[in-house]
């Protein structure tokens, strides 16, 4: 696979991709107490997510209802901003490519301060 880009920015941004998956994780952890549960919960996030977020199935492809939801997943602009720097050799001055790691970043405190929400409920 052809890198035309930055590898410190692919490393970042798939660093960071791993991190909103950990604080995705513990939203899971912190919500539901039974471990198989915690099973079918993420499984039953991660594939539809993997499918819609332009991963595997191209966004464009997507109808149009479920593009709006694709839109609003956590992976679907760190991959396409991801593309953009590996096979368009695009950097941070670029608008797609500095938008998935706003929307990483984003996702990634949404998820910490909900786990933080969910553990302050239960305790």
């Amino acid at each position: 696979m052809p890198n035309e880009g930055s590898l410190f920015l692919v490393i970042c941004l798939i660093l960071l991709q791993g991190i909103t998956g950990i604080s995705f994780g513990l939203v899971i952890s912190a919500g539901i107490d039974n471990e198989q549960s915690a099973n079918q919960a993420a499984l039953g996030v991660f594939y539809p997510n993997l499918i819609l977020s332009g991963i595997i199935w191209p966004v464009e492809c997507i109808p149009y209802p479920l593009r709006y939801l694709s839109l609003a997943l956590p992976q679907t602009y760190a991959s396409e901003s991801l593309r953009c720097i590996m096979y368009r050799g695009w950097g941070m001055s670029e608008m797609m490519v500095w938008r998935g790691f706003a929307f990483t970043l984003g996702w990634n405190t949404f998820f910490l301060i909900l786990a933080t929400v969910i553990l302050k409920l239960r305790t």
